[in-house]
């Protein structure tokens, strides 16, 4: 009965090894009694086995399970026998049918047969652990052959019922780590809680070691959702609680579990326990916060990229909301990065076999590990290197955790110094001289930095044996380490002291060969600046380092000194003998290594990785926009800078896309929002160190300056954040240790001051906030007092605010702010200066860059504040400490007489005490009782303003004093004369001023007129008198003294008579008329001329030095505000350019986006403007939603930054900085002295357009032309690139504005709808792309230019007149006879063979073929025609084209003849000439009722003297030509604009072709319309994919929709384009074709009797719109030449020649053969055209267009088209490098590493497209000469395209229809643009890796796109329209090749059949073709392929291998085929002679 059972189950599995085993002859041996009881036991395991298989019954199977167990346990050689004798199969057998069918459903619980089943399963586990136990093979026969499938199939009945899942859930974990006393781990109690499950899984602890079977966890939790209902919380809790400990147990742990992809199935258990329905079963608590733990461990170790993206997509909600706990789960994912590494546990080392010794240059050994666990007893081997068994070399580890070495030359050296960390990352380098200053030595560095030099031998090689080995790692019993290994070096050469610093910067992510020259890219930002600290240090120090130079041109390692390179992906050895072409050894050589013990590669795709496959940075950037909460800001934050933190090509992403720029613009949006967390999670990423600030630097450099320099973003947040911004200025410049750094490498580089200064001037903090704002100005000035970062921008800032100008007292506002707040925080920043001035370094810097005593003045005003005169003066105090001549420098520029005009306004106790301190030196601690005068010349301004406040207290008049209250001036005054009546008394030096003239005298006059004062007063107060009491007191002290003149003492004692009269009774003193007369009598007596005379010098001196203060301050104001203004308006254009960038997030929301928001088939699509082939417009590109706007606001912006009025320009005269002026102060030149411009940049506006380095040259504002719309914008010729902008233009003054607010003459373009609302394009293009131009008319006015460029673009631009187009064509001819033109060499065309060569070249090259075409060379074009060298329908495109006609110009869009007349027929016959129309007629005159009524309108016009024309409408127009396209845009839009706003009524519409050629042709009231190109290659233009609503027609009541076609097109538009493009190459219309070229553009285009004459104002020089002032008469002419059409310019005045019709006219003339057809006749030459050898197989055949000859590649390796000498190859896909190399004349001239390529192509000469196993698609441009710097070829990036989910397996591209086409792993090949580097839609096989797409083909004549997986082979439209599909499935696989190995196309310009050649593994090549030939009636046409020829390749391989080669490569030129081999050769196929 079991035999029964496991029959189906063992057949589901592959069959065990058995060895093929011989009796032997008996012989005489004697066997050993141990030997003998082997034999025993394994005979008895195979009768064991047996019998199970036969046993029936619970008790009979429990029986033989025990004696398995027991037979295994006795003898492991058992082993081997169980698993041959099927031993697992019959275990997974026992368990499925365990339970007995017949008492099982009755029994409980405790019954016995429950008991019975238990132990059985028991029993089979443990048989099965111990069966893999220490055996190798079993456990991979058990992965392998049984797998987890079927041991969760077989348990899945025990884990589903209550009575066993308790203990099969405790066998799988005991089975897992191989311990069953672990089984009864689920058996809980009913009443149990989560904290007895935590307890005893706790207690459990020491039981759970390392995972052995990690499969049997992942069969436990696969099997949570059957555990039965009432024990599934509990169950599934225990379940997550034991991973999750197992997760932390050990690194190995961790890495074992996150192989088991649970993070899917978790994730999804994550959500769901959030919102779980079931309300009787929630999810607990306790269970959700463990599985969130487990996820967040298991996703530190990365996760498939699938699973990553599932992350992704659902952390954004449908309705653009944010999950927050998904967000938490992906910042917990992101906050960890393991490196991809091996794990080694135990016994565990890498062995690396070699074929010679140790280098005798010495070597290098380095590695980055991580140690988990020290050895435990015993020394452990890092690293060693072994001749034979003699260990020459060895690293040892202690258990320690010190290094030592030991070598056969020297036993053993000390211990290293340095003690390793546990649980870091640890690089280590080992540097061994073999001769080093004349002793050899061993250099050791840790973490880059040296620690020990030791003087040591270098071993000595054993010459007779060359073999040797280096291992890393231990195999002895005693290596009981725990480590992993990132990667690991050994380098044949000793590398210099600087490069361990260098290569551990490079982080243990870094797997390359260190080739690269730019490999500082691979730094992180902490790393990068790291490495800025080091050689700051280094600088500082004045230390020789070669840093520089490493960091400049890379590490100077040769590829071939590279011995090893251990990696998890490959660690593979690369010999010596590696050359430059071959990175890697085969994958045979890999083999050669040996990884033996417990090595585990752990290969974790970290979510940081994840994310740069998905998206990179625009990934979180988008998250943060969508943030609407604190908490989600901070979360999304977190991700981004975990993100960005440590993956280098998501740091140069977020930079590429100016990432950081765009998030400045968000958290703008969203500053209130922002909270302390996220503060410190932007600043942390920043740089700064909030748990250590003293290590806060700045690492960021490009996030910092834009971020948090924001002081706008900063002034708007809490006031907590905005303290908490300011403050960590204080951590950079003050706490850090690096503060040097950071001010000097960083700050003092960005301009900070003037930020600062700018946002008080912006008024963005409140004015509570201003002063911390200052108090950080004064930190950061205080660091960085430098001349123009600091002292020039302050001392500006203070002279144009500290005095504001005041027109209006009412109305205090100034440019930004208000009056008062202006002059307040001016204030603020003038004392913070002084503070500042206060250290003796910063006053020397400070009067080192300016005159300092000028200065004074200018910030000292006319009428200064209080602060201000306070702050001055203490400038000058500080100048008169500094410098004892600057009093004599002060007075030069009137300074002492200015203080004593000025200083009586701004009088106040703090001023006062400031003049006295510069009046008086401090008190020293040697002399602290005398006060000495050190200025005297501040005396007579002190008396001046005591003067001033007497008045004032006694209310006498006073000339703008009246400011102060006398309430105010008491108590100051009574203060002063206090401190002067104790200075005279106290102070012999200052007695002694009053010797001075000028002082005693002001002294008098202050006691004078206050005493002529008071004497008015009726009534004294107390402080009047208390004064007069001390003012007579201190004039009594200085009449006494001896030092004032005795005339002066006579007036100072008749004045104090006077005073005494004033307090004594009123009877006794002289009336004080008297008194005051007789004093200014005797007063004006003594005064001598002389003295009179000075004063009035003196006083008209401070008069003029004062107006030209005046007059300076109001200049450097002007000069400010200007400065003020252009910092606003950059600041506004910065933040218009950011908000305009939504390229990033659209990507992330394209159809195959990460957050779509629509399908590919609700996707809307518009007409490319790129041209193919002939100017051939017919490639869709994705039509962009206007619903879809994802733009940052810029509102907030706009209101807190305020324009400044322009106003201010109005009296700026000279703009001179303060410092400009020079001391003389009698100067007339003084602005010239420094003089500083703050020039305004007119071309602000496209600035950021420009190409790095790019200059504007000359700029012309145009109308860009696209069908009837005209776009002002600006054409900009730029010193390398031309430039094409929308929406600008340039006014008068030449400064760029928008369109929008121009004035209408700067644009006016007649009759164009001007598009100013719709999408602003920027186009630009390097000079050397530009192909042609040529001079076009528009509207009749010849001013439009049309220029063509390489890129299969085009651009035709009108100019305001014809000179301005003039002086634009003189630049353009000369910038493109500096530029060679492309060209074929006479020998090219006449090689035999290329001469064939009719597409691939032609097609390429057409549009500069086309468009280079002049009216001079007509001639040339017509005999190509005549010769059949090319087709009818190019030839149209010529005439077309020289004649004006142009795509970009609906008014003269290019025009095409009706061929077809039978539009009614089921079969359309090409062969009958009834097919055709009539083409020797106009369309007009095809019926006799037509002519007859066109000759009839000619003769009515006639008879009146009109002129006269056969037909009022014309066979082209705009309308006409939105009329046929009225269903693809942008005509659609066109259409309704022509019809003014609207859809014309449905039946006008364009709904049916044979109603449309009824109307052209016969309808009397119908049109004389012809055909567009659109007609012969257009077919989505007869489809409304767009799903228009053109209505219901009326006459059939029919909706309009798709046109209608006829039958013969079997419902197919291609079908209708198809055979349209053949009936226009046809014989018939061959032969007749001159006579309709005669009639459009010949002798007859204006001929009556050929009735072809049309309305005169359709002809060329019939209108001249210039001429026309009306501006309602323009309009109306303008409408005329819309609705009549324009004429196309005549070129022949002769019949045109006919066409040569004899011979094959599908061939030229001359041509016998072609193949298509005559591809029955090709056949295969005989020699070898070229043989690769041992290179391997040809991948690929580039066709040499120098040499004429084909060159193969062999893989990885591909030619540069027409430069056979250059060449790029990569790394295979595995290599963790990712080399790409550029390679010239064989030798390498650049690396570039990571580039990660799987595949590449050429899509010409300077462009390579190369797809990655990142799954990106990568554009790059080819450099040469001196655009590639130093080398001769260099490659550049250009695009990162991301859409893939797998690796891109194939690209291939077209440059003459713009186009990329990808495959991938995926199943998809997706469709890229080639000019722009985006998407645009997919192609599918299918999904997953099965359905991988491998190859792909473009088809340059015609767009059609082959692609093949191994199951299809599709074909499909340039537009991705399905053609046909080959399946491919059928036929027998080989296990190596897919079915179809090459593809090819066969190009020529057209053939009406289609080729495409198939290369196969059997040696076949297929040519097919495809068509709808055999479509059933009345069915919609079905395309499919049809088998032309199967031919069998011919080769010398079969005879030699035996097998036929395998065709890898095919590759048509011309009529000929070339196939490649994968035995390297290439043969030849051709035609007949």
């Amino acid at each position: 009965m079991l035999r029964s059972l496991l029959s189906p189950l063992s057949d589901r599995f592959i069959p065990s090894p058995r060895p093929n085993i011989s009796l032997a002859p008996h012989t005489e041996d004697i066997f050993s009694p141990e030997d003998f009881a082997k034999d025993v036991l394994v005979e008895v395991m195979r009768n064991a086995v047996e019998r199970l298989k036969l046993a029936e019954g619970l008790n009979a199977r429990s029986e033989v399970l025990v004696e398995i167990h027991g037979i295994m346990v006795q003898d492991a050689c058992t082993k081997d026998v169980f698993r041959e004798k099927d031993g697992f199969l019959v275990m997974m057998s026992v368990l499925s049918t365990i339970q007995p069918a017949h008492s099982w459903s009755i029994a409980s619980s405790g019954d016995p047969i429950v008991h019975e089943v238990l132990e059985a399963v028991r029993l089979v586990f443990a048989i099965i652990s111990e069966a893999m136990d220490d055996h190798q093979d079993n456990a991979v026969f058990f992965e392998r052959s049984v797998g987890l499938m079927s041991l969760g199939q077989a348990l899945s009945t025990l884990v589903s019922d209550e009575r066993t899942v308790e203990q099969t859930l405790g066998f799988l974990v005991s089975f897992a780590l191989h311990n069953f006393s672990l089984s009864s781990l689920f058996i809980q109690g009913e009443n149990f809680t989560y904290e007895d499950i935590d307890s005893e899984l706790h207690n459990l602890g020491p039981m759970m070691k390392f995972i052995r079977y990690p499969g049997a966890l992942k069969v436990m939790h696969t099997s949570l959702p059957l555990l039965p209902q009432s024990q599934a919380p509990r169950l599934r809790y225990t379940s997550l609680k034991l991973l999750e400990r197992l997760a932390h147990h050990s690194h190995r742990n961790h890495a074992i579990l996150n192989t088991l992809n649970l993070v899917g199935s978790l994730f999804d258990a994550y959500c769901e326990s959030r919102g779980t329905k079931d309300e009787h079963h929630p999810f607990p608590k306790q269970e959700r916060q463990v599985i969130a733990r487990l996820l967040k461990r298991l996703l530190e170790l990365g996760v498939d990229t699938e699973v990553a993206k599932s992350i992704f997509q659902r952390a954004v909600t449908s309705d653009d909301g944010l999950d927050g706990d998904v967000l938490e789960v992906l910042r917990a994912g992101l906050k960890v990065r393991w490196p991809e590494h091996m794990s080694l546990e135990r016994q565990a080392a890498i062995t690396v076999p070699v074929s010679s010794g140790l280098p005798s240059t010495g070597f290098t050994f380095m590695i980055w590990l991580r140690v988990e666990k020290f050895p435990e007893d015993s020394v452990q081997d890092v690293f060693s290197f072994c001749q034979g068994s003699k260990v020459l070399f060895s690293l040892h580890m202690r258990p320690s955790g010190r290094l030592f070495c030991r070598s056969s030359s020297t036993v053993e050296c000390p211990d290293f110094s340095p003690i390793l960390q546990l649980s870091r990352w640890t690089h280590i380098s080992l540097v061994h001289h073999p001769h080093r200053a004349q002793a050899p030595t061993i250099r050791l560095f840790i973490d880059g930095v040296l620690s020990d030099a030791v003087n040591w031998q270098y071993p000595k090689m054993d010459m007779a044996t060359k073999l040797g080995h280096y291992t890393v790692g231990d195999l002895s019993e005693s290596g009981k380490m725990s480590w992993s290994i990132a990667s690991a070096y050994i380098i044949s050469t000793a590398l210099g002291d600087d490069v361990p610093r260098f290569v551990q910067h490079l982080g243990p992510r870094y797997t390359g060969r260190f080739q690269a020259d730019d490999l500082v890219k691979f730094m992180t930002y902490e790393a990068s600046t790291s490495l800025s600290i080091f050689l700051s240090t280094v600088a500082q120090s004045k230390k020789t380092s070669s840093m520089s130079a490493l960091i400049k041109g890379g590490l100077g390692i040769s590829a071939n000194s590279v011995i090893v390179i251990l990696t998890p992906s490959t660690p593979i050895p690369l010999g010596a003998a590696n050359s430059a072409s071959t990175t890697f050894e085969s994958v045979d050589d890999r083999a050669t290594i040996s990884m033996n013990g417990d090595v585990m590669m752990v290969r974790s795709i970290c979510l940081d990785l994840s994310m740069w496959r998905l998206g990179g940075a625009a990934i979180p950037l988008r998250l943060v926009q969508l943030a609407k909460t604190s908490h989600e800001l901070s979360r999304t934050l977190a991700i981004l800078a975990n993100g960005m933190r440590n993956d280098w090509q998501n740091s140069d992403d977020m930079e590429r896309l100016r990432g950081y720029e765009i998030l400045a613009d968000i958290l703008r949006s969203k500053s209130e929002l922002i909270n302390m967390t996220s503060f410190e999670t932007l600043f942390e990423f920043l740089g700064l160190s909030f748990r250590i600030p003293d290590h806060s630097t700045i690492v960021n450099t490009a996030a910092y300056r834009v971020i948090a320099l924001d002081l706008q973003l900063w002034a708007h947040t809490r006031t907590e954040i905005q303290h908490a911004h300011l403050e960590h200025f204080t951590m950079l410049l003050q706490t850090s240790k690096y503060k040097r750094f950071n001010l000097k490498q960083r700050l003092s580089k960005w301009d900070v001051v003037r930020k600062f200064l700018y946002a008080i001037q912006a008024d963005w903090y409140q004015l509570e906030a201003t002063p911390w704002l200052i108090d950080k100005l004064g930190l950061i000035a205080r660091s960085d007092f430098s001349s123009d970062n600091t002292i020039k921008p302050i001392v500006a800032y203070l002279a144009a605010n500290l005095h504001p100008e005041i027109p209006d007292v009412e109305s205090p506002h100034s440019m930004v702010s208000g009056q008062t707040n202006v002059r307040l925080k001016a204030e603020q920043v003038l004392q913070m200066f002084v503070s500042v001035l206060q250290t003796s370094a910063s006053f020397a810097k400070f009067a080192s860059a300016l005159p300092v005593a000028r200065i004074c003045l200018l910030l000292l005003g006319d009428k200064p504040s209080p602060i201000t005169a306070t702050s001055v003066l203490r400038i000058v105090e500080i100048c008169l400490k500094a410098s004892n001549s600057f009093i004599r420098k002060f007075e030069l520029v009137s300074g002492w007489n200015i203080l004593k005009t000025v200083l009586p306004f701004a009088w106040s106790p703090s001023v006062q005490a400031a003049a006295m301190d510069i009046l008086m030196a401090a008190p020293t601690p040697d002399n602290s009782a005398h006060l000495t005068v050190v200025c005297p010349q501040i005396l007579p301004a002190i008396f001046a303003c005591l003067n001033a406040d007497l008045l004032i207290i006694t209310g006498s008049p006073s000339d703008n004093l009246d400011y102060r209250d006398a309430v105010d001036a008491g108590p100051c005054t009574e203060h002063l004369l206090e401190e002067l009546i104790n200075l005279h008394s106290s102070s012999t030096t200052f007695r002694h001023t009053f010797q001075s003239q000028t002082t005693s005298q002001a002294f008098v006059e202050a006691f004078s007129s206050f005493i002529s004062s008071a004497a008015h007063l009726a009534n004294r107060e107390a402080t009047v008198v208390r004064i007069i009491e001390k003012m007579s007191h201190l004039a009594l002290s200085v009449a006494l003294s001896d030092v004032v003149g005795s005339h002066q003492k006579q007036e100072i004692m008749d004045i104090f008579h006077r005073a005494e009269a004033l307090l004594a009774p009123s009877g006794t003193h002289t009336p004080c008329h008297e008194a005051r007369g007789s004093l200014a009598q005797r007063i004006k007596a003594r005064r001598t001329p002389s003295s009179r005379l000075n004063v009035n010098l003196g006083e008209r001196t401070v008069q003029r030095s004062m107006t030209r203060i005046h007059d300076w301050r109001k200049t450097v104001t002007a000069t400010e505000y200007k400065r003020l203004r252009k910092t606003t308006l950059d600041m506004r254009e910065q933040r218009r350019q950011i908000t305009a960038l939504t390229d990033w997030v659209r990507a992330l929301a394209a159809e195959r986006g990460i957050w779509p928001i629509q399908l590919e088939s609700d996707a809307k699509w518009r007409l490319d403007e790129s041209e193919g082939p002939y100017r051939v417009r017919k490639k869709l590109e994705p039509e962009l939603e206007k619903a879809f706007v994802l733009k940052i606001s810029n509102s907030v912006m706009r209101d807190r930054v305020q324009e400044p009025p322009s106003e201010v320009q109005s009296f700026v005269g000279s703009e001179a900085p303060p410092w400009a002026e020079p001391y003389d102060i009698s100067s007339e030149n003084e602005d010239a002295y420094l003089h500083e411009d703050v020039v305004d940049d007119k071309h602000r506006r496209v600035r950021h357009e420009l190409e790095p380095g790019d200059v504007i040259e000359a700029a012309e504002t145009v109308a860009r032309i696209s069908g009837i719309d005209a776009t002002p914008g600006l054409l900009i010729f730029g010193q390398t690139h031309l430039y094409m902008l929308d929406g600008l233009v340039q006014n008068e003054d030449g400064e760029v504005i928008e369109a929008s607010e121009a004035p209408p003459n700067l644009f006016f373009v007649p009759g164009s709808k001007l598009g100013l609302d719709r999408t602003q394009r920027a186009q630009r293009w390097p000079y050397d792309q530009l192909a042609n131009f040529s001079d076009r008319s528009f509207l009749f006015r010849n001013v439009a230019l049309e220029l063509y460029f390489k890129d299969s673009c085009s651009l035709l631009v009108v100019f305001l007149d014809k000179q301005k187009r003039q002086v634009i064509d003189e630049k353009l001819s000369s910038l493109l006879a500096g530029y060679p033109s492309e060209t074929l060499t006479p020998g090219f065309l006449k090689s035999p063979m290329l001469g064939r060569l009719s597409a691939r070249v032609t097609a390429t090259m057409s549009a500069k073929i086309l468009t280079g075409f002049r009216p001079d060379e007509l001639a040339t074009a017509q005999r190509k025609w005549q010769a059949r060298e090319i087709s009818n329908f190019t030839y149209i495109s010529i005439l077309n084209q020289v004649s004006g006609r142009t795509a970009s110009d609906a008014t003269q869009y290019p025009v095409f003849p009706w061929v077809i007349q039978d539009y009614t027929s089921q079969t359309l016959d090409l062969d009958a000439v009834s097919t055709y129309r009539d083409l020797s007629k106009p369309m007009g005159a095809l019926t006799p009722s037509r002519k007859e009524a066109a000759e009839a309108r000619y003769a009515a016009l006639e008879s009146v003297d009109e002129k006269p024309f056969h037909y009022g409408t014309h066979f082209s127009s705009s309308m006409i030509v939105c009329h046929f396209l009225i269903r693809l845009e942008p005509f659609s839009h066109m259409f309704k604009t022509l019809q003014g706003g609207d859809w014309d009524l449905p039946d006008r519409l364009f709904s049916d072709m044979r109603r449309a050629w009824e109307s052209a042709s016969s309808d009397l009231r119908g049109d004389v319309r012809e055909l567009i190109p659109e007609f012969y290659t257009c077919p989505e233009f007869l489809e409304n994919s767009a799903h228009l609503d053109f209505g219901v027609q009326q006459s059939n009541g029919e909706r309009i929709h798709h046109v209608k076609l006829p039958s013969w097109a079997k419902d197919d538009p291609l079908l209708f384009v198809t055979l349209n493009r053949q009936a226009i190459e046809s014989d018939c219309v061959s032969r007749n074709l001159p006579c309709w070229i005669d009639l459009i553009w010949g002798w007859r285009q204006r001929d009556p009797a050929s009735l072809n004459v049309f309305h005169p104002l359709s002809y060329e020089g019939s209108i001249d719109l210039d001429s026309i002032t009306d501006d309602l008469e323009r309009e109306a002419t303008v409408g005329i030449i819309h609705n009549f059409g324009q004429t196309p310019r005549k070129l022949f005045n002769t019949p045109h020649p006919e066409r040569m019709m004899h011979g094959t006219s599908t061939l030229p003339i001359g041509s016998i053969y072609g193949i298509p057809e005559d591809y029955h006749l090709l056949t295969q030459g005989t020699k070898v055209i070229k043989d690769l050898g041992s290179a391997g197989a040809v991948c690929e055949l580039v066709v040499d267009m120098i040499g004429e000859r084909i060159i193969p590649c062999a893989e990885r390796n591909l030619a540069v088209p027409s430069h056979p000498h250059e060449v790029v190859e990569w790394d295979p896909g595995y290599a963790p490098a990712g080399e790409l190399r550029v390679l010239v004349d064989k030798k390498v001239v650049q690396v570039v590493e990571a580039a990660l390529c799987s595949c590449a192509a050429f899509a010409d000469a300077d462009t390579l497209v190369s797809g990655s196993t990142d799954y990106t698609v990568r554009l790059w441009k080819l450099a040469r000469g001196q655009a590639a710097g130093s080398r001769p070829l260099a490659v550049n990036l250009t695009h990162i395209m991301r859409a893939h989910t797998a690796p891109v397996t194939c690209v291939t591209a077209s440059r003459a229809w713009s186009v990329v086409v990808s495959g991938s792993e995926d199943g998809s090949a997706a469709l890229w643009d080639l000019h722009r580097g985006v998407y645009v839609r997919s192609i599918w096989h299918g999904h997953g890796q099965e359905h991988g797409v491998h190859l792909a083909a473009v088809q340059d004549s015609s767009g059609c796109i082959a692609t093949c997986s191994r199951e299809r082979l599709w074909l499909h439209t340039l537009n991705a329209r399905p053609i046909a599909v080959l399946d491919l499935s059928e036929g027998a696989m080989s296990p190596i090749y897919p079915p179809i190995t090459a593809l090819a196309f066969h190009e020529r310009e057209y053939s009406k059949i289609g080729v495409i050649a198939t290369g196969s593994p059997d040696g076949t090549i297929s040519f097919r073709t495809w068509n709808a030939d055999r479509t059933p009636e009345g069915e919609k046409a079905k395309w499919e392929f049809v088998t032309l020829k199967k031919m069998k390749i011919k080769s010398a391989e079969k005879s030699a291998r035996g097998v036929t080669p395998c065709v890898t490569a095919l590759q048509f030129v011309g009529e000929n085929l070339y196939h490649g081999e994968d035995s390297g050769k290439v043969y030849c196929w051709t035609l007949p002679e």
